[in-house]
């Protein structure tokens, strides 16, 4: 252990008062209450929140409304968000797309006006909804690709028909009332559940829409048995050693750059996911107090392996530049899979779960021993700061798991340095330049 016992308390007084509801996000004055949602069909829980769940379940009723044809024959949905309105539903999507069993989504997210044009050449707006998510139904380049959607609808169908086919997931519902949105058409979720934070919630609609409710439920169960873990003991659970390792990693070792490496093609978004949830959580310079202080976080990157072997890992094997590693790898194939040749295919998965071990040792040992001169280029040093996370098999249980373990490290790492992971500032400002520019 390396902490002391001042900084373990920290961290414990600091998730008591998250899960007993205090203004944690002190800079907004508003509680963190993402944890709940995963506690929404678990009534005896002491986390449990009545508004929350009633939130999710009328999500879920919206969805199977949608579902059941009461919006008529839909068969693509246009996902319109940007930051942690996109990445959580493209990430779990993306994750299990052939396990699909409502509508197919496209998730567009950026306001460069191109993938909007392509997508929409190859859709019928008869059949297509729109999902809008934005917690404050303010974001521009959400509202700017909801308007160019507008036009699209405009060239075929009259207003009447084609608003009735938008769908606003927000926190605003007043804004979403003034962008003309019908007030039945809108899903409500709590303000109290940041962006990134929000995958667990209301603000999902997209996941139990095309997978159904109890998928969703199996996701939320899964990041369930990690409070479940942290809330029994939680200087001796996983996220809080993961926090310390990467605390030693930081101030000890000096490695800014923290790498995330999944050996499952279905996870080449949870790199981008997680960059989000650490870097705009724990990106911050000042702690409660005004003190400056070495902000508790990494660069965080990462790529599928073994692509990422092929691409930035030789620097990591053997730059000058300090890294922090995390692979991920699972020790069965996922249920329901569409094999080729089964032989073959298991012989491949074999392939890429060996390749996950010999890069941990690798990682950990390099071949200093196995070398006679320790100069030759072929010298890897090895001791590198690296964590093998092994599951069984990727399920939306599992997701949930190891969703749910880097927001407990993420918030752990915030509460030992008195930062507020639940803000983003730093954000706000480049959208008041650019709002300049514009007028």
């Amino acid at each position: 252990k390396i902490f002391t016992y001042k900084q373990i308390r920290k961290c414990e007084d600091y998730l008591l008062k998250m899960w007993s509801k205090h203004n944690v996000n002190f800079t907004e004055s508003l509680q963190a209450l993402h944890f709940s949602c995963r506690h929404a069909f678990f009534k005896s829980s002491s986390f449990f929140d009545s508004l929350i769940f009633r939130e999710i379940n009328d999500m879920f009723l919206f969805a199977e409304n949608i579902r059941n044809g009461k919006f008529g024959n839909v068969k693509n949905i246009i996902h319109l968000g940007t930051g942690g309105s996109n990445f959580g539903p493209q990430l779990i999507y993306d994750c299990f797309k052939n396990l699909t069993t409502g509508p197919k989504m496209h998730f567009v997210s950026n306001i460069d006006p191109s993938p909007l044009s392509i997508l929409t050449k190859n859709l019928d707006p008869m059949s297509t909804l729109i999902f809008v998510v934005s917690k404050s139904f303010t974001t521009v380049e959400t509202l700017s690709n909801l308007k160019r959607v507008k036009s699209w609808f405009s060239k075929t169908l009259p207003s009447e028909v084609y608003m009735s086919k938008i769908v606003a997931i927000t926190s605003n519902y007043k804004n979403a009332l003034s962008n003309k949105i019908l007030p039945k058409n809108i899903v409500r979720f709590n303000k109290s559940i940041g962006g990134r934070f929000s995958i667990w919630s209301a603000a999902n609609l997209a996941i139990p829409t095309t997978f159904g409710t109890e998928f969703f439920k199996n996701f939320l169960k899964g990041g369930k048995s990690i409070d479940d873990h942290v809330s029994i003991d939680i200087c001796n659970s996983l996220p809080f050693s993961l926090a310390e390792r990467s605390y030693y990693s930081r101030l000890i070792k000096r490695e800014f750059s923290h790498c995330i490496v999944p050996y499952l093609d279905a996870l080449k978004f949870l790199p981008i996911y997680l960059q989000q949830l650490i870097m705009e959580s724990n990106g911050k310079s000042f702690d409660q107090n005004l003190n400056k202080i070495n902000s508790p976080t990494s660069n965080v990157f990462g790529y599928q392996g073994t692509d990422a072997q092929h691409t930035f890992f030789q620097s990591l094997h053997q730059s000058t530049l300090n890294t922090s590693i995390d692979l991920i790898c699972f020790n069965k194939i996922q249920d329901n899979f569409s094999f080729i040749n089964k032989e073959l295919d298991l012989h491949a998965f074999k392939v890429l779960f060996v390749n996950c071990l010999a890069q941990y040792y690798s990682f950990k040992n390099g071949n200093v021993d196995h070398l006679s001169n320790v100069n030759d280029f072929k010298l890897v040093e090895g001791n590198k700061c690296v964590n093998l996370l092994l599951l069984e098999k990727l399920s939306p249980f599992s997701l949930g798991q190891i969703i749910c373990l880097y927001e407990y490290k993420t918030i752990i790492e915030a509460a030992l340095s008195n930062v507020n992971p639940f803000d983003q500032y730093g954000v706000e400002l480049g959208k008041n330049i650019s709002n300049k520019f514009l007028n």
